[in-house]
């Protein structure tokens, strides 16, 4: 047998010599070995000729799919006998200096196949999971033998084979803050260690461990062991950081210092040039804790801004460095926790006055529905070296647009800068009716964009047609908030530059742009605050050469010149103008957002300003901005439009449950009385909404109508009240209450709901059914199922699982027979005649409670009287839930008995009273509002909180447990609008 093996083995070996062309060394993680004529270090493979005669590739297949092995194919090229040819396996599918395919290796591994133009396999070798930068080759040219070794692309295999990677470097303390110096042990199995404390790359060369490393200045300790026949173990990078103290997340970032310095290659230095350098990143939290460690390219970002002392970084998460992205919160609060890339900001040119300025700006603007840029300050360090404060901000690129939108990176149009028809007659330059402009497409092409210019350019706008193409093409809502914005800002950089703007390539996709570098905004460079009287409006709308001559208003102004032609656009644009004014850029709003984020950095802003040689803050430029632009933007926008004088229109009261809609402002009861300033010539829509279960009865005041969607126009001060009432017909007496949808590891119950019954009668539930976003997930309530008046029903995935947990629960129904997204739903509740009873679509990214995805918490409604399908009605609960009783936020079951509305307020005596432990409390709100209803001792101390929050009008009744009180007299107090009253009553045990 083992001469049968030997025999295979000699015929295998002369039938690969005999090939002639073969694949003969392999690398499929490749950081820094061998670099394109991009400047980039993809995948490659190198040929071999093992014949003896020139052999031409022309037609030739390369592939990485057996199951399509003419994925691609080579054009005219030759391999002389005992030569290579290297091809890089780089996705560009194109020729330049070398051949690039359509694809790229797998370092996981995978199989690589060369066949010839008949469809004939010439060679194909299965390649393992690799290392980065180490190839996988034939022990020498065209041999049998495979293994991995030191790469040598284009030239003969070194048949140096490599075990492995030298044992890994561990530190006896882990990286982070210190107050004095400390001395570090290092150990790495039996390998060699050398290590450096400047940010150089260690090597050979490095100084070599012997003993502990003594560090009392902020430094990074990077390190590296060696091992005979073994390949270099991966980098160590620790960051020691003594006697620093800062309120701000912390950067450390550390990198040879020839890639930032060296006159030749230094990134710092040749800051015009676009290269990408390694690096390492390590991020530290407010409270100091390491967030994350990561290898990463970095690149010089910006423009004119380079030149500054402190430069921006872009920051890049790539396979070949380490992970391809980053899963952090790198932005608490923001919905997105995945980045490609990251910015660190140098504030642009607001660098040298507040550092704030556009990081301010997009806040102002972060609650609305319009493309923005996320911002954290942090202090950095560079190799160890205190490098100021940096913003972090979000990357525009097509993962930006993934992340936000949930659309395909790969299927997007993405545009930078300005083109359209130059509709000048009086051009000086002659360039009437020609196609001008920088436009450049990011990604995609540019001929949907083309489409709508030219439509703008050849057509009537004035009609109804016009407004539904245009608003078929862009994503109305979003661009003129966005126009509005920057006319407030007055953005003098914009829009004949930092202009971007992206469609989802669908027949669906709607244009839409994007909010960065506004520094130019909050006047900047006007020293005698004459930006804050700049009029913006006429420079966007009018097309006036005069009005801007360096920004070529022509050109860069023709979108939002055409969009105004159209009478409905015009009219939405200035009431959006009027909204902003109203709601976001209300001056004491601007201020306190403006002295919250600079007041986050006040305690380094004076240490940032020192290292840099930069001058006082600015802040007064911004503070009289805010205060007079409002005024001013009034003025241009109604000289502009001719759209009249201020009106003001006051909603003076809200009786019930709804909101009243003011163009694109939502004013609810908690806002009364609410005021807002618009324009008497230009009309303002006002909607009546209904919460669930309500309906609209009228509008009194400026207009008296039952028509819930009115105008106000021509009234200097309009007065209105809207009226709603509960819709008897369409209450949900049925209520989702209570939602499971991911549990923790260890606490597993399944996914689970409640119901809960908010009426004051029994209901036969009987042959409902509960379902999902997937139609075949159905679940149909058993035959003579009854919930009664404020009683909770369980709808169970897993029975075992729920019992387990929750042996206590009784009421509960089981199996379902399906779990719930945890990514969030849509799930709903219909009565056995087909109609929806409640339905909502829960999510497990905010505004929607985040400790609800598998961190133990449930969804809890805090009220059932809130409408649930909207996300600030829910809360985590504090425990893993409360299924089939009242949720945390209620003392026991609180629930409305009455479809009747009340006309007065009343709290009626307990009863029983006394009572031990638990009494029952009925009382009667006449209308929508916040109430509470606490209990206190003898004392006048809050003891408990029976409910607590907004309600719609009923009457209700509530069960108070006085377990764990003792003996004695207490007190519950109602407390509703300018309504109070305190009854007694006596816990006897």
């Amino acid at each position: 047998m083992k001469s049968l093996i030997v025999l295979i083995l000699v015929f295998l070996t002369n039938l690969t010599y005999s090939q002639g062309i073969v694949i003969n060394e392999i690398m499929s993680s490749n950081n820094s070995v061998f670099y394109d004529d991009d400047g980039d270090t993809p995948d490659w493979l190198e040929l071999y000729n093992s014949g003896t005669s020139q052999l031409n590739l022309l037609g030739y297949y390369l592939s990485d799919d057996s199951l399509l092995i003419n994925k691609w194919q080579f054009g005219e090229v030759s391999v002389e006998p005992g030569a290579y040819l290297v091809v890089f396996a780089s996705d560009k599918d194109t020729n330049m200096t070398y051949w690039h395919t359509n694809f790229k290796i797998s370092a996981d591994g995978e199989q690589l196949i060369l066949s010839d133009p008949n469809g004939t396999i010439v060679d194909q070798v299965y390649v393992p999971a690799s290392l980065t930068d180490i190839s996988y080759g034939r022990i020498s040219d065209g041999a049998a033998a495979w293994s991995f070794q030191t790469p040598s692309p284009g030239s003969a295999n070194t048949g140096q084979e490599i075990a492995g990677l030298a044992d890994s470097v561990h530190t006896s303390i882990p990286p982070g803050f210190y107050n004095s110096s400390i001395s570090i042990g290092l150990s790495a199995g039996t390998s060699e260690i050398y290590f450096t404390l400047d940010g150089s790359d260690p090597g050979m060369e490095s100084s070599k461990y012997s003993g502990p490393v003594n560090i009392s200045a902020t430094t990074i300790l990077k390190a590296v062991s060696f091992k005979e026949g073994y390949l270099p173990s991966p980098v160590a990078y620790y960051s020691y950081i003594i006697n620093e103290n800062t309120n701000l997340p912390v950067i450390s970032l550390s990198t040879d210092p020839d890639n930032l310095f060296d006159s030749d290659s230094g990134i710092f230095i040749n800051y015009e040039e676009d290269w990408e350098k390694p690096a390492h990143v390590e991020f530290f939290e407010d409270d100091k804790s390491l967030g994350f460690s990561e290898n990463v390219g970095i690149n010089i970002y910006g423009g004119y801004t380079r030149r500054f002392a402190q430069k921006s970084l872009g920051v890049k998460f790539k396979s070949k460095y380490g992970k391809n992205e980053l899963d952090y919160d790198l932005f608490p609060g923001f919905s997105v926790k995945t980045f490609k890339s990251f910015i660190m900001r140098n504030s642009g040119n607001d660098f040298e006055q507040t550092h704030i300025r556009d990081a301010f700006m997009q806040t102002l603007v972060k609650d609305l529905e319009i493309d923005y840029l996320e911002y954290r300050p942090a202090v950095t360090f560079i190799n160890g070296e205190y490098w100021g404060i940096y913003n972090i901000r979000e990357k525009i690129s097509e993962h930006y647009i993934a992340n936000r939108h949930g659309v395909d990176p790969d299927n997007i149009d993405m545009m930078d800068g300005y083109s359209a028809y130059n509709d000048d007659e009086n051009d000086p330059d002659g360039e009437y009716g020609l196609w001008v402009g920088n436009l450049e497409a990011v990604h995609g092409d540019t001929v949907n964009y083309k489409q709508l210019i030219d439509y703008l350019y050849t057509q009537d706008l004035t009609t109804d047609a016009a407004y539904n193409f245009i608003n078929s093409m862009i994503d109305l809502d979003e661009c003129l908030l966005y126009y509005a914005a920057q006319v407030y800002y007055n953005s003098q950089d914009w829009p004949a530059n930092n202009s971007k703007y992206w469609r989802e390539r669908s027949p669906e996709g709607r244009w839409r742009w994007i909010l960065f570098d506004l520094d130019f905004g909050f006047n900047l460079y006007e020293w005698n605050n004459e930006g804050n009287s700049e009029d913006h409006v006429n420079y966007l709308f009018s097309g006036d050469p005069s009005q801007r001559p360096q920004s070529k208003p022509v050109e860069s102004t023709f979108i939002p010149r055409k969009l105004v032609e159209n009478p409905k656009i015009k009219i939405r644009f200035i009431n959006q103008v009027a909204d902003l004014l109203n709601s976001n850029f209300k001056t004491d709003r601007v201020l306190n957002i403006m002295n919250n984020i600079a007041d986050h950095i006040a305690d380094d802003i004076g240490r940032h300003r020192e290292r840099f040689g930069l001058r006082g803050d600015n802040l007064d430029r911004l503070i009289s901005f805010a205060q007079q632009r409002p005024d001013y933007l009034r003025g241009h926008v109604s000289d502009f439009f001719d759209c009249g004088i201020k009106s003001q229109i006051n909603i003076n009261s809200i009786e019930g449950g709804g909101t009243v809609k003011v163009n694109s402002l939502s004013v609810r009861s908690m806002d009364i009385p609410w005021s807002g300033l618009y324009f008497m010539q230009n009309p303002v829509p006002l909607k009546a909404i209904p919460d669930k279960g309500y309906k609209f009865d009228g509008w009194t005041g400026a207009v008296n109508s039952v028509e819930d969607s009115i105008e106000i126009i021509d009234d200097r001060t309009a007065i209105l009240s809207a009226y709603f009432s509960v819709d008897s017909t369409t209450a949900n007496e049925i209520v989702i209450n209570e939602i499971n949808y991911n549990s923790a590891e260890t606490f597993n119950t399944g996914d689970w709901i409640e119901l809960f019954n908010r009426s004051g009668e029994a209901v036969d539930i009987g042959g409902w059914y509960f379902s999902d976003s997937d139609t075949a997930h159905k679940y149909i309530m058993p035959a003579g199922t009854i919930l009664s008046p404020g009683e909770y029903l369980v709808l169970v995935e897993n029975d075992s699982a729920f019992t387990a947990n929750f042996p206590g629960v009784l009421n509960y129904l089981s199996e379902t027979g399906f779990g719930l997204e945890g990514a969030g739903e849509f799930i709903q509740l219909v009565n056995d005649g087909g109609k929806i009873v409640d339905s909502l679509t829960y999510d497990d990214a905010a505004p929607w409670p985040a400790e609800a995805d598998g961190l133990g918490s449930t969804l809890e409604l805090i009220d059932p009287v809130r409408d649930n399908s909207a996300p600030g009605s829910w809360i985590a609960s504090p425990g893993n839930g409360t299924p089939g009783k009242a949720n945390s936020t209620l003392t026991d079951v609180n629930y409305n008995i009455s479809s009747q509305i009340p006309d007065n307020y009343s709290l009626s005596q307990n009863y029983p009273n006394p009572f031990n432990p638990k009494t029952n409390i009925k009382y009667s709100i006449p209308k929508h509002g916040y109430i509470s209803l606490k209990v206190y001792n003898q004392l006048g101390q809050e003891i408990s909180i029976i409910f607590e929050g907004y309600s719609r009008a009923g009457v209700y009744e509530v069960v108070f447990d006085g377990t764990g009180l003792a003996s004695g007299v207490y007190f519950y107090r109602l407390l509703a609008d300018d309504y109070a009253i305190t009854k007694k009553l006596i816990l006897l045990k």
